[in-house]
C-alpha cells in the first residue's frame, strides 16, 4: 500500500497559513540572494582590470592595497625582467584615482585612471584599435561608457559620441574626450578614463612629485614564451629580483589567477564592503530560521494530539522527526522558487540603476537552495525537540 504522505497533507490542510509561511522564508531567500549578489558584484569589479591584463605574471610594489592604490615600481625592472630567458614581453599599467569635475553642473567626483601604451596595451580592450592615436597625446582620453551619469554626458544619461570632443577637467587640469570604450567601473570610482603613460604621469596626484629622471609605473604584465610553465616563469622572475636586493628585490611576483584571488580577498575580508555583506548572509539565514521555527512550532502545537495518537500507536520519534523535516524541506522548495524569480527581477533594477552588474549564476542557485533546506530543517528539529522526549500522556 502507498504510504500518505503526512508533510504534505499537513501543508495542505491549511493553505493559507502555508503561503503566509512560505512567503516569510521566501523573504528570507531573498535576503540571501541579495546579499550574495552583492558579495558576487564586489568580487567581479574589483577584478575586473586582472579580467583584461595581458599576461600571465604580474609585477608590483610591496607596498601595493588595491588595483586602483597600487603605489608605483621603477620602469628599470622593464629592461631586468625582459632579458630572462622564460620572458616573451613585459607590458606597463598605471592605475589610479582622481578628481573629475562634471562639465555641467560643476560637481566633482572620484574618476578610475588606466593608464596604457596605446600601441602596445597591457589590457585587452577590442574598441581601442583606431582610437590608440587619438589618446598618443596626452590632453586625450577614452571615457568608459559604463560611467555614472553625474558625471555629466550631454544627453545626462551616458556618455556616446556626442561627447567626443568635449573639454572636461580632471586633477584640474584640461583633458579632451577623444573617444568612448566600453570596461565596466568599479567599488573604486563610478566612472574611469583610459590615456597614455604620459598622461596618467601628467594628472595622477601621486606623480606629481616623481622627479622626471625617474620614471615609474603602477605594475608591469609579463607575458612568459610558449612552453614556460607559469609557476616556473613566476618562480624565475622572483628568483632574479631577489638577487638583486632593494627595492627590485622586494616587488611582489603573482600569477594573474593569484592577483584576481588577492585582490578578491581583499574586498571581502579586509573592507567593511565586504563584511558587511558577509554579515547580511548570515543575518538573512538567522532571519529564515527564525521564521521557519515560528512556523513549524506553531503547527507541531497545533497538532500535539495527532502527534501524540501516533507515539502511542507504535510510531517512533524517528518516524515524527521524518514528517517534519519532510515538511521543512517542502516550505523551502515551495518558497525558493518565488524567491529565484523575485531575485533576478531584484539584480536587474539593481545593476540597471547602480550601473554594476550583478548576475544570478549556478553555483550561487545551488548554494541558496542548500542554506534554504539547513534552515528549515534546523527549525524543525528545534520545533520538534521537545516533543520527541515527551511521553504520549503527556501531549494530550
Amino acid at each position: 500500500m502507498k504510504r500518505t504522505s503526512l508533510a504534505s497533507k499537513n501543508l495542505a490542510d491549511r493553505p493559507s497559513r502555508t503561503i503566509v509561511s512560505a512567503l516569510g522564508i521566501g523573504f528570507a531567500i531573498v535576503l540571501m540572494f541579495m546579499q550574495l549578489g552583492f558579495m558576487g558584484a564586489v568580487g567581479a569589479t574589483a577584478t575586473n582590470v586582472y579580467g583584461r591584463a595581458l599576461g600571465d605574471v604580474v609585477i608590483r610594489s610591496p607596498e601595493y592595497l588595491q588595483a586602483y592604490d597600487p603605489r608605483s615600481i621603477s620602469t628599470r625592472l622593464i629592461g631586468i625582467v625582459a632579458s630572462l630567458a622564460e620572458v616573451a614581453e613585459v607590458r606597463t599599467l598605471d592605475l589610479g584615482v582622481t578628481r573629475w569635475q562634471n562639465p555641467i553642473s560643476g560637481e566633482f567626483r572620484v574618476v578610475a585612471l588606466m593608464g596604457i601604451d596605446p600601441y602596445f596595451s597591457a589590457l585587452c580592450l577590442p574598441e581601442l584599435g583606431d582610437q590608440a592615436s587619438l589618446i598618443h597625446r596626452r590632453e586625450y582620453v577614452l571615457i568608459d561608457r559604463t560611467t555614472r551619469a553625474d558625471f555629466g554626458p550631454i544627453d545626462g544619461k551616458r556618455f556616446s559620441g556626442v561627447d567626443v570632443g568635449r573639454d572636461v577637467e580632471v586633477t584640474g587640469k584640461r583633458v579632451v574626450i577623444a573617444g568612448t570604450f566600453e570596461m565596466g567601473t568599479g567599488l573604486a570610482a563610478n566612472g574611469a578614463i583610459l590615456l597614455s603613460h604620459d598622461g596618467f604621469n601628467r594628472i595622477a596626484p601621486d606623480r606629481q612629485s616623481v622627479p622626471a629622471n625617474e620614471r615609474r609605473v603602477s605594475m608591469l604584465l609579463v607575458r612568459l614564451r610558449e612552453g614556460v610553465d607559469e609557476k616556473k616563469g613566476q618562480a624565475a622572475i622572483r628568483k632574479h629580483l631577489e638577487s638583486l636586493g632593494g627595492t627590485e628585490g622586494g616587488c611582489d611576483v603573482l600569477t594573474i589567477d593569484e592577483a584576481v584571488q588577492a585582490e578578491r580577498w581583499h574586498w571581502y575580508v579586509q573592507t567593511p564592503v565586504g563584511v558587511i555583506f558577509g554579515v547580511g548572509v548570515a543575518m538573512a539565514v538567522i532571519v529564515g530560521g527564525v521564521i521557519c521555527y515560528m512556523v513549524l512550532a506553531a503547527d507541531v502545537i497545533a497538532r500535539l494530539p495527532e502527534y501524540a495518537t501516533l507515539k502511542a500507536i507504535g510510531y517512533p520519534n524517528a518516524y515524527l522527526v521524518k514528517v517534519l523535516l519532510s515538511q521543512a524541506a517542502l516550505l523551502a522548495g515551495i518558497a525558493f522558487v518565488p524567491a529565484l524569480v523575485t531575485s533576478l527581477g531584484l539584480y536587474w533594477a539593481t545593476s540597471k540603476l547602480s550601473g554594476i552588474p550583478i548576475e544570478m549564476t549556478m553555483n550561487r542557485m545551488l548554494l541558496v537552495s542548500g542554506l534554504s533546506i539547513a534552515m528549515c530543517g534546523s527549525a524543525g528539529w528545534m520545533a520538534l525537540r521537545k516533543m520527541t522526549k515527551a511521553e504520549p500522556a503527556n501531549l494530550f
